[in-house]
């Protein structure tokens, strides 16, 4: 399997030969490229088209907040994660809506950026196989994983994590197939990663209404959908958005302790 290529964008060179000493190190990552500002950024992405794009926030000339949409549009396939010291708290949302996938904040263990940054692509990368199969018509469940799965078969070759991906790729093909093919509406997906759990949101411009799982007869073919996210998720929930609601799920954080050799 060809190595993830990625771009890193950030004006300290110093982190950028941690980032980039820690992704060789540890295999599957290939760093195709180094921008110290936004504007530089934005053109490597457009000339390298990497797989992955580590951008940083508060840079000079032109900051990773400007950039990302540029990003996204020199570079549409690429997947754009934030690294920052600011609180992802304050800026995780506008990132989001830029475009970006993920959001890492500055000062964790290099070891553990690495493992962040491929858990945030491979779920990012596991959703939106099952959102495109789901939008074709297709029978999406654990075992129709058609698409090319780069990230996710990386994430499963380093640790004891298929079971989690599998309740993720179950419960989003059901929530999914809910707001496409019963509500009609499109959907965004929205992954996080929290310190006990991955959080999993699903957007639709469907009407809020109050969900409730149901226990459907055994010839429905629907129906189950919230039953099986209260049933395996860890915690779940509906928030009501302008146009539209968000329903989220949580199922605990992949098993990093136990790395395969």
């Amino acid at each position: 399997m060809p190595p993830i290529r990625l771009l890193l964008v950030d004006d300290s060179e110093d982190l950028r030969f941690l980032v980039r000493t820690a992704v060789e190190a540890r295999g599957g990552f290939e760093v195709v490229g180094e921008a110290s500002d936004g504007r530089q950024g934005v053109e490597l992405a457009g000339e390298l088209l990497p797989d992955v794009v580590l951008l940083d926030l508060d840079m000079p000339s032109m900051g990773g907040l400007e950039a990302l949409p540029l990003v996204r549009e020199a570079a549409p396939a690429s997947k754009v994660i934030v690294l920052s010291s600011f609180r992802r708290e304050d800026y995780e949302q506008a990132v989001r809506a830029s475009g970006a996938v993920g959001y890492l904040e500055k000062g964790i263990t290099a070891r553990r950026l690495v493992d962040e940054l491929l858990a945030v692509t491979g779920l990012i990368e596991l959703v939106e196989g099952v959102v495109a199969e789901v939008k074709e018509g297709l029978q999406a469940s654990t075992a129709s994983a058609s698409r090319a799965r780069r990230f996710v078969d990386e994430v499963l070759s380093r640790w004891h994590c298929a079971d989690v991906l599998d309740d993720v790729q179950l419960l989003v093909s059901e929530l999914v197939t809910n707001a496409v093919v019963h509500a009609g509406s499109d959907v965004e997906i929205a992954v996080r990663l929290l310190p006990d759990s991955v959080r999993i949101e699903v957007v639709d411009r469907a009407p809020t209404t109050v969900l409730r799982p149901s226990t459907p007869r055994a010839e429905d073919e629907s129906g189950r959908g919230l039953l099986l996210v209260e049933t395996l998720a860890s915690a779940w929930g509906v928030e009501p958005l302008e146009g539209g609601k968000a329903v989220w799920f949580e199922v605990p954080r992949l098993d990093r302790s136990e790395p395969i050799a």
